[in-house]
């Protein structure tokens, strides 16, 4: 079950046509949106360790050398704040833990290793997303809005192997804040329902740090009662991080896609 009480990050359009949809008596502006959603993700990981003489080691896909599961329910909980006529404040938390059992298939390199077919591996990752932002929105009418958007994103990434192999114990952690900018639109189709997207990207590159976010998305938004939105819809996800820290030295990189569904509501 996905929590989703703004959607910019995760689901960011559904959150934005809801408020847009709205039809508030004269003095009852609604400035709170909050909603709930489930999505089915498909979930695709790999990191690359860099090995003792400097260079990239193989890539390693959590789902396909370590056992981790392909498709998965990811709980997210966002929300926003309208603070005045085009002016809003979203937040986000998103949570993916993941573990994994599994009896190695096929030959692969890790840390700097060769690790044979048969190999026992434990694996574990979890990954927290911190996510602030602000957007205006430059067109808002009763049929079309159109918001522009900068968010900070605060990653923290938690993963770790082991195995029946004594020199197979590893694991790391991983801080990241990287900034985000997109843009959000809405169209009325109908008084019940309506068309929503949203598209962002960043690039972010330091002397021992780079990464990188997009984000893509769409939904068909269905207006049930004043304060209730219902919205369907597609999301991709996608960050890559390259870090020269003592935790971890290497790349990794993480994409989120899938359908969801979702409840809204405004206050």
């Amino acid at each position: 079950m996905l929590l989703v009480l703004n959607l910019l990050v995760i689901f960011p359009a559904f959150s934005q046509s809801g408020d847009s949809a709205s039809a508030d008596p004269p003095g009852r502006k609604q400035r709170f949106y909050l909603s709930v959603s489930g999505a089915y993700a498909i979930l695709e990981t790999t990191i690359r360790f860099e090995t003792l003489n400097g260079a990239l080691g193989l890539k390693i896909k959590l789902e396909d050398h370590l056992g981790m599961s392909k498709y998965q329910t990811i709980p997210v909980f966002t929300g926003r704040i309208n603070i005045k006529n085009r002016h809003n404040i979203y937040g986000l938390y998103y949570y993916l833990p993941r573990e994994s059992s599994y009896v190695t298939k096929n030959e692969f390199e890790f840390n700097g290793q060769i690790f044979e077919v048969g190999t026992e591996i434990e694996a574990y990752y979890n990954l927290n997303s911190f996510s602030l932002g602000y957007m205006y929105e430059i067109i808002k009418d009763q049929r079309v809005n159109l918001g522009l958007f900068v968010n900070f994103y605060m990653l923290y990434l938690r993963s770790g192997v082991s195995s029946n192999l004594k020199q197979l114990n590893e694991n790391f952690k991983l801080i990241a804040s990287l900034p985000n900018f997109g843009a959000i639109t809405y169209f009325k189709l109908h008084e019940r329902f309506g068309l929503s997207g949203m598209i962002s990207l960043f690039f972010l590159s330091l002397d021992n740090f780079s990464g990188a976010i997009h984000t893509l998305g769409g939904q068909m938004d269905f207006h049930l009662t004043r304060w209730l939105d219902l919205g369907i819809g597609y999301y991709l996800f996608n960050v890559t991080i390259e870090a020269n820290e003592s935790q971890f030295t290497g790349i990794f990189n993480y994409t989120y896609k899938g359908p969801f569904i979702g409840l809204g509501f405004r206050f």
